[in-house]
């Protein structure tokens, strides 16, 4: 037998990608692909002179002497594996001080390497930053940033391997740094700010608003996000970043802010108030991002927000501080210079330069002191030592230091400012002028991007642009530190740090090519909603959105140029596109360019003019039903017109329909579905399901049920993952009605397809209503849980109404699991909210017999108490009650189900028992075929079997099924 390795030791583990999700689906075969995997593994290992020494689940762990052989291996195992369908093997690799025993290993090492694992994704191949030493120049690996091992203290630098053969492009590491929120992943460390860290956690966890000030370049917004980052456990409503930098009228601050944390509109509210109220009793961490060039707005809004949200903590970063009450200001200092080549400010210069020249180091005096000199010429500044360093690549440090001091005397004075500001401008411009003509000239045309770009975007911005020329000056451009490559996306996306943007928005317009250069900017996001949009309807939904959320700063820029140029029709192909595309992933403020852009664009006769006035009607999600009608109903007039580009035929109508039920007219509601439906049938699949839904609503449930399977096949032809989850919606309010365990399959199928393709419109709306059918018919513990998820989604909306009509509904909840008081309290709480109560017609007589299980004087002092909670600390309570539920249930809770099997999961047990087929359940269940198959495997694992026979045994005995069924 081969001997273990001793000493320092790189361990390699692996595991198949799903695997739980594969034996599931393939059982047959899984074991010959398993099988084919350990060969294929043990081969490449053992080739490489490599050691198995664990075999655990569906992966190996093995210990090598050299990297090398380690990363060799891996590389051979994953081109190896390519051939294996449906196998996708994800590694880490990680080098330490070997702990052996029995042939074996143990310790913190290898568990370093074991979670370093987890992180990857299939095909993918990390390494850790002790295995990056040792592997430095001989293997082409991609900096993935820092990151947090679960159960494991402190952080690793990560790297990818990069190969022939092997995949390059994946989602975000799955770190413990992928918290709830939108911070950016950072790919590069973090150096000497330990200390101001620490001391701006404290004071975060202290106040509630803390503004970090200093010069551009001196690493706000990185301590900001590392901040953030570091306290993301403690707030459980996420921590959540908003770049001001992209948003140039002060008036676009509020939708700002309710965009990124995915608030609704309220009618005519004022947004900022609707943003202060939805965020009330919620907990998390705000991070306002260069606030200085709308300082104002910036201020008012934080204001608003700290006034009525006490829960909620702010972190803001700008050069000016906000001047509010209770503001705390921390002025972050530069690197510091103290301890020459131990400074701070060296370590970073280094760091850095490693990056682009891996040998780089200090040994030679005389770099050592040309590093020294240039960080105290720079004056500590994070970003102009980064740039300089970048030029290690092609220069030595005593000649950047040379012509860096050379330009410094020669510019001393000529610009006005702050010391440190000019010292940054001198090395922003020294950085430009050693570019080429042609790297120059891209880097002032990206300065008209907001929150980035891509390769074909720049190209649309480019003179005769040419990709490869392009992508390989974007290419040096990234190398020099000029821009920043995020590889965590499909396409990679670019951008440039705010002050380089700024400068190079400076030089675009001293060279007289602004206003032509965003023309062509707010042109090409004008061509590709439009071009979008025809993908929008369909399978394509999901890209089609993802782009509109990626561009949405590009998008506003664009359109607010258009406008203030007087460009009526490329400002109306942004706003009706964003809008008709952007409303499904509640995008609202592209809502509100589509209604203010009507009346201009109505004048000017724009070509596409009903689809602006439909994407207005889509306002009646935003509170502005009445407005709304009006607009989708003149869409309907203006889409037989031939001068004009309209929607698909029906859709203005389908719109229309939608505004008339929010405005009261059930009636027109169900005419207007119903004409979409007749004339069009299932090529329109939102039609269908909306007549259904206007048919169960107005009582006519008979004619709903003999159309609701066809509406939900419909909406899957159709291939649209927003109208799936409607149509599944509309089915369970049908089914309700009459159905109820077909009601329960079509919402359960719904929340799971939510939560798959990312459908947050309908996640509140599916999950409230499957609880309140659970509440009356199912499983008390199923609701608990489904209604805390819709009381968070609507929270997060900040949609009062539908959050009034969920809390009213917990209280039936709590009776039947004998927890009388919370139901009390809480019907308190909501005797202050009448507004949307009678879809609750039930709340009295609830009332009445709480009060006589709890006495008269108790129950009165417990709706008293829950009369003082404002709405959000009423969801707050209701959320804390329904956790305690969970965690402590009551008797009536704790019924016993044979082998702790769901009633979905009980059904699906009687009809497998019964001899049906995956398909036949499927349409038993309304379900589909692939969800069927799920939930039988999920009972044969439950239960302890792996055959029909066996679980038809099993459910006879456990008396699942009457005997007489099972023979």
């Amino acid at each position: 037998m081969p001997q273990p390795p001793s000493g320092t030791v790189t361990f390699l583990f692996t595991d198949i990608e799903g695997s739980t999700r594969l034996w599931a689906e393939r059982p047959d075969e899984m074991q010959s692909l398993v099988a084919a995997h350990d060969e294929v593994l043990r081969r490449a290992i053992e080739g490489h002179d490599g050691y198995v020494f664990a075999t655990g689940g569906d992966g190996l762990g093995a210990a090598f002497s050299r990297a090398a052989d380690a990363v060799a291996a891996a590389e051979e195992a994953q081109a190896g594996v390519a051939g294996l369908e449906h196998v996708k093997i994800r590694m880490g690799l990680h080098t330490g001080e070997a702990i052996e025993r029995d042939r074996s290993y143990f310790g913190s090492e290898v568990n370093r390497a074991a979670r370093l694992m987890s992180l990857a994704h299939g095909g993918q191949v990390l390494v850790s930053d002790a295995t990056e030493v040792l592997l430095r120049n001989r293997v082409a690996l991609r900096p993935l940033g820092e990151h947090r091992l679960r159960g494991l203290r402190g952080r690793m630098s990560i790297y990818q391997v990069l190969a022939d053969g092997l995949p390059t492009e994946f989602p975000v590491l799955r770190s413990v740094d992928y918290f709830t929120g939108n911070l950016p992943q950072q790919l590069s460390s973090l150096v000497g700010r330990e200390n101001v860290v620490s001391e701006l956690a404290e004071l975060a966890r202290a106040s509630q608003l803390v503004t970090l000030s200093g010069v551009s370049g001196v690493g706000k917004t990185r301590l900001a996000v590392e901040v953030g980052a570091e306290l993301a456990s403690e707030f459980p409503d996420g921590v959540w970043m908003v770049e001001l930098a992209s948003v140039g009228d002060p008036a676009s601050v509020p939708a700002a802010v309710a965009t990124v944390l995915g608030i609704t509109p309220q009618g005519e509210a004022a947004l900022i108030d609707t943003v202060a109220d939805a965020l009330g009793g919620r907990r998390l961490l705000l991070v306002v991002d260069n606030c200085e060039h709308v300082l104002a707005a910036a201020g008012s809004a934080i204001e608003t927000i700290l006034a009525r949200s006490e829960g909620v903590k702010i972190i803001a970063t700008s050069r000016e501080i906000l001047a509010l009450d209770g503001e705390n200001v921390l002025t972050v200092p530069p690197l510091a210079l103290t301890g020459g080549v131990t400074s701070d400010a060296v370590t970073l210069f280094v760091d850095r330069a490693q990056a682009v020249r891996p040998n780089f180091g200090l040994s030679d005096l005389d770099t050592a002191t040309a590093v020294t000199e240039i960080c105290e010429t720079l004056d500590g500044l994070p970003l102009g030592i980064e740039l300089a360093a970048a030029r290690m690549a092609a220069m030595s440090a005593a000649e950047v230091r040379d012509r860096l001091a050379d330009r410094f005397r020669l510019l001393q004075g000529s610009i006005p400012g702050p010391e440190r500001q000019l010292t940054l401008h001198h090395a922003v411009e020294w950085s430009y002028d050693l570019l080429t003509d042609d790297e120059r000239e891209l880097l002032r045309l990206t300065s008209v991007f907001a929150g980035g770009f891509d390769l074909r975007s720049i190209c649309a911005v480019v003179d005769g642009a040419d990709d490869v020329d392009v992508l390989r000056h974007l290419d040096s451009l990234v190398r020099k530190s000029l821009l920043v490559a995020d590889h965590t996306a499909t396409r990679t996306r670019y951008s440039p740090f705010e002050t380089i943007r700024q400068f190079a928005e400076d030089r675009l317009a001293e060279a007289g090519a602004l206003e032509r250069t965003r023309d062509r900017h707010a042109k090409f996001f004008a061509r590709e909603s439009t071009a979008r949009w025809e993908h929008w309807n369909g399978p394509g939904w999901r890209e089609a959105v993802d782009w509109v959320e990626a561009e949405l700063g590009n998008l506003r820029a664009g359109y607010q140029w258009s406008v203030g140029r007087g460009e009526l029709e490329v400002a109306a192909d942004i706003a009706a596109h964003a809008a008709l595309m952007g409303f499904s992933v509640q995008l609202f403020e592209t809502l509100a360019w589509a209604e203010e852009i009507l009346e201009p664009a109505a004048a000017a006769d724009v070509r596409r003019l009903p689809r602006l006035y439909t994407a207005a009607g889509y306002a009646c999600f935003a509170g502005r039903a009445e407005a709304a009608r009006a607009h989708a109903h003149r869409a309907t007039e203006l889409e037989l017109d031939s001068r004009y580009d309209a929607c698909e035929p029906g859709y203005a109508s389908f719109v229309e329909a939608l505004c008339q039920v929010y405005c009261g007219d059930l009636d027109r509601y169900v005419e207007l579905t119903g004409a979409v439906a007749h004339t069009y049938g299932s090529d329109r699949g939102y039609g269908l399901a909306s007549y259904v839904d206007g048919l169960q609503s107005s009582g006519r449930i008979e004619e709903a049920l003999g159309l609701t399977e066809e509406s939900v096949a419909a909406a899957r032809s159709l291939g649209n993952p927003y109208w799936i989850s409607y149509a599944l919606w509309i089915a369970g309010l049908a089914f309700s009605k009459a159905d109820v365990r077909r009601a329960f399959a079509a919402w359960d199928e719904g929340v799971a397809f939510v939560r798959e393709h990312r459908v947050q419109f309908f996640e509140g709306f599916l999950a409230r209503d499957a609880a309140r059918l659970h509440t009356s018919d199912g499983e008390p513990e199923t609701a608990l849980v489904l209604f805390a998820e819709a009381i968070a989604a609507f929270q997060r909306a900040g949609n009062v109404p539908q959050l009034i009509i969920t809390l009213a509904s917990v209280p039936a909840l709590f009776e039947r699991l004998d927890r009388h008081a919370p139901a009390a309290m809480l019907l308190g709480s909501l005797s202050r909210e009448s507004s949307s109560l009678h879809h609750v017609p039930d709340l009295g007589d609830l009332g009445n017999r709480v009060s006589r299980t709890l006495g008269e004087t108790q129950a009165g002092e417990l709706m008293s108490a829950g009369a003082a909670l404002d709405l959000n600390d009423a969801a707050v309570y209701a959320r804390e009650q329904i956790d305690a539920a969970l965690r402590h249930p009551s008797p009536r809770a704790r019924q016993a189900r044979p082998g702790g099997l769901s009633r979905r999961e009980i059904e699906v047990l009687r009809l497998v028992a019964d001899g049906r087929t995956a398909g036949e359940i499927a349409t038993q269940l309304f379900i589909s075929s692939r969800t069927a198959e799920h939930h039988i495997q999920n009972v044969y694992t439950k239960i302890g079997v792996s055959s029909r026979v066996a679980a038809t045994r099993w459910a006879v005995k456990h008396k699942v099924v009457d005997d007489i069924v099972a023979s």
